[in-house]
């Protein structure tokens, strides 16, 4: 029997690898908050009906990733490294039971999509310092 991560679990995987983790959310397949910073989860859900078809998507600091059941977004300061945050959020996906979670083509969403949640995410990085 295989040990599947829940969704918290897979969305603290991600913020214990980035040392440049600002906030991140995990939605079902209906685009509703499982975990992580509601704070994000009308942008997050914006960003995915925006891409329906995309798999992975990054612009900026905004980096998202979703398979079949679950979707991950998160969002770092500048020093995150690209290719190695794509590559955590696909392991966290993987880990949480999602079984089509290799890597897709990559697409960049819009600035505006990118503002709302870099925005959102500026509450919840106050709120867990304040913490």
């Amino acid at each position: 029997m295989t040990t599947r991560l829940t969704a918290e679990v897979a969305l603290a995987y991600v913020r214990e690898l980035s040392t440049d983790f600002r906030a991140g959310i995990v939605l079902n397949g209906a685009l509703e908050p499982i975990a992580g910073d509601r704070e994000l989860a009308a942008a997050a859900r914006a960003l995915f009906e925006a891409h329906p078809d995309a798999r992975e998507l990054q612009a900026g600091a905004v980096f998202a990733a979703r398979g079949e059941d679950r979707a991950i977004v998160v969002v770092t300061g500048e020093f995150a490294l690209q290719r190695v945050t794509r590559g955590d959020l696909r392991t966290a996906l993987f880990g949480a039971g999602v079984s089509n979670a290799q890597e897709g083509s990559l697409e960049r969403p819009q600035a505006a999509l990118v503002k709302a949640l870099v925005t959102a995410s500026a509450d919840a990085f106050r709120r867990h310092r304040a913490v």
